[in-house]
């Protein structure tokens, strides 16, 4: 199974273009989602209360993603402080499922598995990779696309400097993608690039058979 990293600027298109790979035959495993999921559960619920307080509480007793967000993401020394509890609680069980995942969609046959997972480099996930693409667009572009999901230019800089300096995933990606198009133009662009990474690999292990 080939395990493909997707990573990229907040707001660049990463999921756009998961969702293209998915319908070519990928199969997508969202560590948003995963961690999402840890995030609800009742114990988890409970911790998280307990350490951030009354403020990321919701009028049902949930926690309030977006007002854990405003508390986590910043640039000031308390909302790190923050982040890396939060890190620190959801991470090591959201990594065990996605691990699970893997592992299940290789038993399975899968032929393409996505690994889209924010802090994809930071937390090692690029060593299970076989490949990584990098997914950006123009900062104007991607200011307009996240007030789409109401974040302000302030809330997606914050959320970008969290992240490795997408210079440096540039660097590190097999390939870059630049999302300043339609939706039309980066289809084809990532089914060229799907075709691509089929062949290549299939290639690839052809002659390690052939080898053996």
């Amino acid at each position: 199974m080939i395990v493909l990293g997707i990573v990229g600027t907040p707001a660049g298109g990463k999921s756009t273009v998961a969702e293209r790979l998915v319908e070519l035959g990928a199969t997508w495993i969202d560590a948003d989602v995963i961690a999402k999921e840890v995030s609800e559960r009742p114990d988890v619920q409970d911790d998280l209360k307990q350490h951030y307080g009354p403020a990321i509480v919701d009028k049902d007793g949930k926690v309030d993603r977006v007002k854990l967000a405003a508390l986590v993401f910043g640039d000031d020394d308390a909302s790190r402080r923050r982040l890396e509890y939060l890190e620190s609680r959801i991470h090591p069980e959201t990594k065990k499922l996605i691990t699970n995942q893997l592992l299940r969609f290789e038993k399975r046959g899968d032929a393409v598995a996505i690994l889209d997972v924010p802090l994809l480099y930071k937390s090692s996930w690029d060593r299970s990779c076989d490949e990584i693409w990098c997914v950006d667009a123009d900062e104007d572009i991607r200011i307009e696309r996240a007030r789409t999901r109401g974040w302000t230019p302030e809330q997606l800089q914050a959320r970008e400097n969290n992240q490795l300096d997408i210079a440096e995933k540039k660097r590190l990606s097999t390939r870059f993608i630049l999302n300043n198009g339609t939706l039309t133009e980066l289809n084809e662009t990532i089914s060229t690039l799907w075709s691509s990474l089929i062949r290549r690999h299939s290639a690839a292990s052809d002659s390690k058979h052939c080898s053996e």
